[in-house]
Formats: structure tokens, C-alpha cells, sequence
């Protein structure tokens, strides 16, 4: 449980965990239960369930995990979506449902004016994704089923199935069955699977790579059967992958990589096979292109098409971070909690590479021949897939596709570490570093991963319950908010200061005229009254752009500098002094006094948000950071 609750547990206070530490103790114990049971049986039972017994088994396992998803609910995106398939959002439609940002200044404004975006975002920030067939499938989500939310997980339950299917017949063919079935239970049970599974906003991904998974299997067909069905149907699954989203480009890696490295053929037959595929995804990116999709202006999306030399800057370095949580299941997530820790997780997530490089180098030569070709292109297959990811934020919820070859690897080293060590031919030092590797996986994979599954719920659930409960809660006038300008002058966090407005939407109530957040660095205010319609606002010790979430409406290469302003149409923000980062001071110039019924100002004070009376001129209220 180590990557969720340690995480969560810095950011929330102990209320929302202690009512579940009974949970917590229980799933330690399992922890320590599946450390002796599966260290001594796994390996001894691979040979029975080796066959199409245990790639049945395999599904079913994937039902089974994916249940808990049942009882997520709703949260974060999920109410922008909302807005989107309800007619409540301009740039947005029921079939173009993922656009955060057009980039169009014209367009933004009123959404910087009125809310939910902050000030501080770049006027031509854009963030827009062709998802037109996940967004399709939100919509009819909507359509059908309401707000009852377990009917819509039961549907990504559906998708998660159809992928390990997909999964199954890629591994059924390429690899013999003990290792092909070690390796399908351990794609299933991967943790990184949970939130896209869990989490509405993230299904596009399951419904792109259970396609292009698909896909894939097609191919294979076509290729060493000669089934010619297989070149159309694997055509018509790689669309359907990126119509689905971004991430359907990884399961095309892995027919690229299988062309280069495995494909039986001469060079000039692989190339021909490959063509349909690369053709499709070269149309796929000039569309891409010419619809304007993609992102710019974020320190947390980069567009590889757009802004290569930037991709590639930071891509090496999310790319070991993301191998560490793929081998290790190491919580990169903790950087944007902490983001000091992202230089610990890059040196961890390379130590992690080495150690499996050096364990597939140990068992390389007893390997049959099926398993060699197998890994010649799983592997390759699994670092191009990762490639497209490594344009988003680094979590490990990205890890959808590669983690098919991912699953490949660690099951080839458990089952081959076990005949090194059962055979006792190999030296001492060897069996040094495979035994407590091979145990290592087993309990990460096997065990801690299938707890991760009803945690991650279980925690995310209860962040959501209360955080949504401080925004509900809020000491707001209800009954002149449509008159009313809201100012939160100091939200604790990202969440509670930037979708309040999503979710009033989703509650049915009505809208202020204005939503202003003026800060979400997690420092101490201060609020200090200059005269009747000027204030200073101050960020103690710190700035604005010290955490991801504030990167992701700006990128550091279009700072805010002293002087910058944004008028509100009510209220103007002047950027007094900057950081290293971003702006430490402001000033705020109120269209009329403070104090008038046209505003009404929040402070985050004593755990929740609370309506306060301006200070008098002169007068300084001193906002201490707390924790939500």
C-alpha cells in the first residue's frame, strides 16, 4: 500500500484514514502473508495453470480486480465532462469532450473572468485531445445511465476485459504458456491499471489500448498464420484505438517493433507489412495537426509535434521515473505532492533498469528460442510505447501500454530465476541477486499489486468525499451568489481551488457571476488592505509555480513578471514582485469597495472556506497555511 497511502497520508489530515487503519493493518497482514505463500507457491504452480485453463483464469482474474471500481463515484475532470455533454461549456461539445484550453485568447477570456480557470493562467494556454470515440461513450454513459455511477464503471469493467483479452491472445501467441500466463496475471494485477480503470475521465485510455491491443493480436495472425482477415480487422482496431485517444499510438510501437526485431521475412516483406500501420498513424498525425489538437504553453503537457526539442529535454528523465514505478511500483506521483523528490525518483528509477537489465542478462541464455524472439520485440515494443506518454504528467496510470512488455520481462525473470535457483547450477553470487529479486516481484505483482486495487479506491474515494465536502461547505450568501463576485484568496490546494465551479454545476446550483482563485501555492498569505479599493496579497516564504498544478496553466519559458496584469472585469491583478518561480505579491484593485454586495471574499481558515469582512486600511490579516 506503500505508493497510495504513504502519499495521501502527508496531504490529509488523519480524520479521513484513521475510521479505515483497521483496512490498513488487515492489508498489511496480507502483505506479509502473500511474502511467504507466494515466494514458496507461485512458481511451483505455474505448470499447472500453464494452458488455456489459466489464460481463462486470467480474464476472470480481470473481472474480479476490477470490481471495487464499481464504487468509485464521481471526481476532479468528471465534472468538466459534464458541462461538456450538458450544454454548460462553449469550447467543448458531447463528442469533444477533452478540451481544457483552445489557445484562442478570445475564447479563454471568459472563462478567466467568470471562472473556473485562474488568473495566472497563460491566455494561450491550450490543452485539447482528439477523443472523439471515448468522449461518444461518456456522452451515451450520460444519456443512459444519469448520475448512477457504478453503470458507468460497470462499462470501463467491460473495456478492462476486452483488454486483457486482447492481452491474452498477444501473450497466448508469443510466449510458451508458464511464462505466457505469469505474464498475463501479472498485466492484470499491474496497480498502474487501477485509475484508468476507476477513474470516467481516464477510461479513454483503456478503450484506446484494449483496440490497438487488438490490433496487435490481428497482425500477429496475419503475419505467422497468413489469416487474411487479419490486415483489415487489425486496420479497423488501430482506428478505433485513435479514435479512442492518444495512447492508441502505443500498441502501434509494438507492431513496429515486431516488424523490425521478430517478423520472419525479408526487410523488404516487413516493410510492406508495417506500411498500413505507419500509413494509418502518419494520417493520424497530420489530422491531428490540422484540427489544432494538442497542447501548448504548459510545463506539464509538451507536445512532441509542436515542441520537440523540449520533449525531448525532459523525456529521458520521466522516462526512468516511470520504469521505477513499472518494476518497482516506486509512487512517482509523489512529486507533485513533493517536487524536490523528482531528482531521488530518477536516480531510484534508474537503479531499477539496472537491476532488471543486469537480472534479464542473468537468465538471458536460458531462454528458448520462443522467448528470445518474443522479448526482441516485447521490449522494444514496450520502450516506444511509453514514448507518448512521457508528453504528459508523470504518474503511473500512463503506463497502460508498455506495461504488456513490462509484464513479459518480470515474468520471464520469475520463472527463469526459479529453474536457476531449483537446478542450483548457477554461481553463488547470481543466486544472490535472483532469489530475493524473484521474491521481490512476486509480492509486489502479485500480492501488494491486487491490494492496490480496493486501496486505491478506498483512498482516492475518501480524498474525494472530503475535499468535495470543504468546497460544499463553503460560507457562501446562496441567496445573492448570481449577483455575487467570489474571490478565494488562498484555496489550500489545486482541487479545492479550481473545481468548485465544475461541481456546482454538477450539484444543479446556481453560479456566481465570478469565480476568482487567487492563489493555490501552498503557503502561508497575507492580506494586507492598502485603501478603499486596493489590497496586497502576499504569498509568505514562497510564490506561485511551485507545483505541478500551477505549471499546468503556465510554462516557465512565458513567466509573469512585475507589472503584468490581468483585469478581471471587477477586479485587476497587478504582479508586484516574482520569485524564482513566479509572483510572491499582488496587488488587488476592486472595481468598488470591497465591502459592497457585488463581492464576496473566502479565505481558507480553521479547515474550511470562510466568508470574511475585509480589513481596514492599514490593517493586515495574516492567512497561516494549513493542510486541507
Amino acid at each position: 500500500m506503500r505508493p497510495v497511502i504513504y502519499s495521501v497520508w502527508e496531504v490529509l489530515p488523519a480524520r479521513v484514514l484513521i475510521p479505515n487503519a483497521m483496512l490498513l493493518i488487515f492489508a498489511r497482514l496480507c502483505i506479509l502473508a502473500d511474502a511467504l505463500f507466494l515466494a514458496w507457491s507461485v512458481p511451483m504452480s505455474l505448470s499447472s495453470l500453464a494452458g488455456p485453463r489459466g489464460y481463462r483464469l486470467g480474464v476472470l482474474a480481470a473481472f474480479a480486480i476490477a470490481l471495487p471500481a464499481l464504487g468509485f463515484g464521481f471526481f476532479a475532470d468528471d465534472y468538466l465532462h459534464f458541462t461538456a455533454i450538458r450544454g454548460q461549456n462553449d469550447i467543448a461539445s458531447p463528442c469533444d469532450i477533452y478540451v481544457f484550453g483552445t489557445g484562442d485568447e478570445e475564447q479563454m477570456r471568459p472563462y478567466l473572468e467568470t471562472g473556473p480557470y485562474p488568473w495566472f493562467m497563460d491566455s494561450y494556454f491550450k490543452a485539447h485531445f482528439f477523443r472523439p470515440l471515448s468522449s461518444l461513450l461518456m456522452t451515451l454513459d450520460y444519456r443512459f445511465f444519469g448520475f448512477f455511477s457504478p453503470a458507468y464503471y460497470a462499462h470501463s469493467i467491460l473495456w478492462y476485459l476486452l483488454l486483457c483479452f486482447g492481452v491474452m491472445l498477444i501473450l497466448r501467441r508469443s510466449l510458451p504458456p508458464a511464462v505466457g500466463v505469469l505474464a498475463l496475471f501479472l498485466f492484470v494485477l499491474d496497480e498502474s491499471h487501477a485509475l484508468p480503470v476507476s477513474w470516467w475521465s481516464n477510461r479513454n485510455s483503456v478503450v484506446a489500448v484494449a483496440l490497438g491491443f487488438l490490433g496487435v493480436a490481428a497482425h500477429l495472425r496475419w503475419r505467422e498464420d497468413h489469416w487474411r482477415p487479419g490486415l483489415p480487422l487489425s486496420l479497423a482496431a488501430y482506428t478505433g484505438a485513435l479514435l479512442g485517444s492518444e495512447n492508441g499510438l502505443g500498441p502501434l510501437a509494438y507492431v513496429l517493433a515486431y516488424e523490425l526485431f521478430a517478423a520472419r521475412g525479408l526487410p523488404w516483406v516487413r516493410f510492406r507489412c508495417v506500411m498500413p500501420a505507419a500509413l494509418l498513424a502518419l494520417a493520424y498525425f497530420i489530422l491531428y495537426r490540422m484540427g489544432g489538437y494538442g497542447a501548448r504553453f504548459s510545463d506539464i503537457y509538451i507536445d512532441p509535434g509542436a515542441d520537440p526539442l523540449r520533449y525531448l529535454a525532459v523525456a529521458p528523465f520521466r522516462f526512468v521515473m516511470l520504469s521505477g514505478a513499472q518494476f518497482f511500483m516506486l509512487p512517482c506521483e509523489m512529486i507533485l505532492l513533493r517536487p524536490g523528490l523528482a531528482s531521488l525518483f530518477v536516480v531510484l528509477g534508474a537503479c531499477a533498469l539496472a537491476i532488471v537489465a543486469l537480472a534479464l542478462r542473468l537468465v538471458w541464455p536460458g531462454l528458448d528460442a520462443a522467448e528470445h524472439r518474443a522479448l526482441r520485440w516485447l521490449i522494444p515494443g514496450a520502450l516506444l510505447a511509453v514514448a507518448p506518454s512521457l508528453a504528459a504528467i508523470v504518474t503511473s496510470r500512463v503506463l497502460l501500454s508498455s506495461s504488456l512488455g513490462g509484464a513479459a520481462i518480470i515474468a520471464v525473470v520469475i520463472v527463469h530465476s526459479w529453474r536457476l535457483l531449483c537446478e542450483g547450477t548457477a554461481p553463488p553470487a547470481v543466486r544472490r541477486l535472483l532469489r530475493p529479486l524473484m521474491h521481490t516481484f512476486l509480492v509486489l505483482h502479485l500480492g501488494v499489486a491486487a491490494l492496490f486495487w480496493p486501496g486505491q479506491v478506498l483512498v482516492i474515494r475518501g480524498v474525494m468525499h472530503h475535499l468535495n465536502g470543504i468546497i460544499r461547505s463553503s460560507e457562501i450568501d446562496e441567496a445573492r451568489i448570481q449577483e455575487s463576485q467570489l474571490v478565494i484568496v488562498n484555496a489550500p490546494d489545486p482541487y479545492t481551488g479550481l473545481y468548485p465551479v465544475m461541481l456546482r454545476y454538477f450539484d444543479g446550483l446556481p453560479q456566481a457571476r465570478s469565480w476568482w482563485t487567487l492563489s493555490i501555492a501552498p503557503f502561508a498569505h497575507r492580506l494586507t488592505r492598502i485603501d478603499d479599493r486596493h489590497m496586497e496579497l502576499e504569498i509568505v516564504g514562497g510564490q506561485l509555480f511551485t507545483s505541478p498544478m500551477e505549471r499546468l496553466f503556465r510554462s516557465a519559458r512565458r513567466p509573469l513578471r512585475p507589472g503584468d496584469y490581468r483585469d478581471l472585469d471587477g477586479l485587476i491583478i497587478t504582479v508586484l514582485e516574482t520569485g524564482g518561480a513566479g509572483p510572491s505579491r499582488m496587488r488587488l484593485e476592486f472595481a468598488e469597495s470591497p465591502e459592497s454586495d457585488r463581492y464576496q471574499i473566502l479565505v481558507f481558515l480553521d479547515g474550511g472556506f470562510r466568508r470574511i469582512q475585509p480589513p481596514s486600511a492599514g490593517e493586515t490579516l495574516e492567512l497561516p497555511y494549513a493542510l486541507p
